[in-house]
C-alpha cells in the first residue's frame, strides 16, 4: 500500500488542540474535554478528541476537519454534536450548553467526564473533583439525573467501570437500575457505537454481565440476554450466556497466538468502520450462540441438542445488524462467521485435509477465513473451561494453523462468468447458477481444472450426470457443492 493521508498516523491531542486553536473565531474560546483528558490523566491511550466552544459548532467542525484533513459530518445524536474523522481519529464538537463551562461540565455524565483544558492553556477546569475521583478510582454521576438525561451512560458506566478499573458508587448503580428501561428510547446508531466500544475494552464480558444485572441488557440486545440460564449438555461446563462471555475473553489471545491483528480484516473493510481491529470479530464471538434458546431440545435420551442454531443464529444476527443500523457488509459478515463457527471443528474428523476441504472451507467463510478459525477456537477454549484437554485444544489450534496458512490468500480465478455458464449449460438466471460457478470454484481451487476449456468440460460432465440423476460428490444437485456437514446438537 501507498503511503498517503489513509496511512498516515492519527493526529496527536497536541496536533488537534494546534490545529483547534488556530481556527476558533475573533472573541472564540474552546476546550478540551471529558474523555480524552480522563485517558490522558490515566496513561491510556488517547482515541477520541470532545471539544466544545463558544460559538457555533459546525462553521468551526468543517473549519477543523480542512485543517486537519478530515472529513465531517452532523453526529447521529440528539445534542447538536458535530464529528471530525481524520486519519482514524474522531474530533466531536459541541456548542458549550447552559450558561457557560461550568454549567456545561455539571451536565456531563461522570466526575470523571466533567473536566476541561482550554485550547490555549495547561490549567483544568474540575468543577466536580473529578480528579479526586480519578485518583480514587471511583464513578460518581455528575448529577442524580445524569442517567435519565441520556440513558445511553448506563451502557458507558459499565464500560468505564470495567474498561478503566473504575467502581461505581451506590447512587451511579442504583441509577443505572432505574434508567434501563429508558434505553429503548435510545437510537440504534448510538448504542451501536456505544457497543462496540464495550467490546474494544479488556473487560468486555464484565461489562456485559453487568448490564444483564442491571436489566439493561435486556432491553438493548434481548437476544443476548436469553442465553442466560440456558442450561447446555455435559460437554460445556456453563450456562449459554456464562459461555459466550467467556469465549469473548479469549478473543485478543487468540489472535495474538495466531499471528496478530495484522491478519484481521481492517473494520472498514468488514464493514465497521470507526473502531478497533478486534470489535468485529468480537461482536461475531459476542453473538455466535444467540440461536441456541429457539433450537434447544431435550432427545427421549434427556440429550440436550441445539440442531440448526448456527443457521438460526445468522437470521437473528441479521435482524440485530438491521437494528443496530449496521452496513449490509458487517451483516453479511456477521452471518457468515455465525454461520460457519462449528465447520472448523468438522474439519478435525477429516484429517488430514484435502485441497478439496481447504477450498470448500474457504469457499464458504470468504472473505473472512482468519476471523472464522478465531471465532471457532474462541467457542472452543470456552466450551469445557478447566476440563478442557490441552491435547485437544493443540490438535485444534494446529488445524486452525493448518487451514489459516493453506488456504489461498489470493482470489480464485474465475475462468467462466455466470452469463457464459448459463448459455452452457441453457440455464435462467437463479439458484442453480450459483451452484455451478460454487462447484466450478472449487475444482479450480483444488488445482484439477486450470483452464476455460476444462472448466466447460467439467460443467457439461457434471450436469449431464445431474440430469440423469448420478451426482456424485461435489456435484451440482440442490445441497451439493458448498454445503457444510450437517451440525451436530451440540456445539
Amino acid at each position: 500500500m501507498s503511503a498517503g493521508p489513509q496511512s498516515a498516523p492519527p493526529p496527536s491531542p497536541d496536533e488537534v488542540t494546534a490545529a483547534a486553536r488556530s481556527v476558533l473565531g475573533a472573541g472564540e474560546a474552546g476546550w478540551l474535554v471529558g474523555g480524552c483528558l480522563r485517558d490522558e490523566l490515566l496513561g491510556f491511550p488517547v482515541r477520541d478528541v470532545d471539544v466544545v466552544v463558544d460559538g457555533a459548532a459546525e462553521p468551526f467542525s468543517r473549519s477543523l476537519a480542512d485543517r486537519l484533513g478530515g472529513a465531517v459530518f452532523a453526529s447521529s445524536d440528539d445534542f447538536g454534536t458535530w464529528r471530525v474523522v481524520a486519519r482514524g481519529l474522531h474530533v466531536d464538537v459541541a456548542s458549550l450548553r447552559g450558561d457557560g463551562l461550568e454549567a456545561d461540565l455539571r451536565a456531563r455524565d461522570f466526575t470523571v467526564d466533567a473536566l476541561a483544558r482550554p485550547l490555549g492553556g495547561d490549567e483544568l477546569v474540575d468543577p466536580l473533583s473529578g480528579l479526586d475521583d480519578l485518583a480514587a478510582h471511583r464513578l460518581r454521576l455528575c448529577s442524580p439525573t445524569a442517567l435519565d438525561d441520556d440513558p445511553l451512560r448506563v451502557v458507558r458506566l459499565a464500560r468505564l467501570a470495567r474498561g478503566f478499573g473504575l467502581v461505581p458508587d451506590a447512587a451511579a448503580t442504583e441509577a443505572a437500575f432505574g434508567a434501563a428501561s429508558s434505553l429503548r428510547a435510545v437510537s440504534g446508531e448510538r448504542l451501536r457505537d456505544e457497543l462496540s466500544a464495550v467490546l474494544a475494552t479488556s473487560g468486555a464480558a464484565l461489562a456485559f454481565r453487568d448490564l444483564a444485572v442491571w436489566d439493561a441488557l435486556a432491553v438493548i440486545l434481548p437476544e443476548l440476554d436469553s442465553l442466560r440460564g440456558v442450561e447446555q449438555n455435559p460437554y460445556h461446563h456453563l450456562d449459554v450466556f456464562e459461555h459466550t462471555l467467556e469465549a469473548l475473553t479469549h478473543v485478543r489471545g487468540v489472535v495474538e497466538q495466531l499471528g496478530g491483528t495484522g491478519n484481521l480484516t481492517p473494520p472498514a473493510e468488514a464493514g465497521l468502520p470507526g473502531v478497533g481491529s478486534l470489535v468485529p470479530a468480537s461482536w461475531a464471538v459476542l453473538l455466535h450462540d444467540i440461536g441456541k434458546p429457539a433450537a434447544r431440545k431435550v432427545d427421549d435420551q434427556g440429550r440436550v441438542l441445539f440442531w440448526h442454531h448456527d443457521e438460526i443464529g445468522q437470521e437473528m444476527a441479521a435482524a440485530i445488524a438491521a437494528r443496530f443500523k449496521m452496513s449490509n457488509r458487517f451483516t453479511a459478515y456477521l452471518g457468515t462467521l455465525i454461520r460457519q463457527h462449528l465447520r472448523l471443528g468438522f474439519l478435525v474428523r477429516e484429517q488430514p485435509l484435502t485441497r478439496r476441504a481447504l477450498a470448500r472451507y474457504r469457499r464458504d467463510v470468504s472473505p473472512w477465513v482468519f476471523e472464522s478459525v478465531v471465532v471457532s477456537l474462541c467457542d472452543r477454549l470456552a466450551t469445557r473451561g478447566e476440563m478442557t484437554s490441552l491435547t485437544s485444544m493443540a490438535r485444534h489450534y494446529r488445524l486452525a494453523r493448518s487451514v489459516w496458512s493453506a488456504v489461498g490468500k489470493t482470489p480464485v480465478p474465475q475462468l467462466l462468468s455466470g452469463h457464459e455458464v448459463m448459455e452452457l449449460l441453457g440455464l435462467e438466471p437463479g439458484a442453480r447458477v450459483g451452484q455451478a460457478l460454487a462447484a466450478l470454484e472449487e475444482e479450480v481451487e483444488a488445482g484439477d481444472i486450470r483452464t476455460a476449456d476444462e472448466a466447460r468440460a467439467f460443467l457439461l460432465d457434471r450436469w449431464s450426470e445431474r440430469e440423469d440423476g448420478g451426482v456424485g460428490d461435489g456435484g451440482l444437485a440442490e445441497g451439493g457443492a458448498g454445503k457444510a456437514p450437517r451440525r451436530s446438537g451440540g456445539g
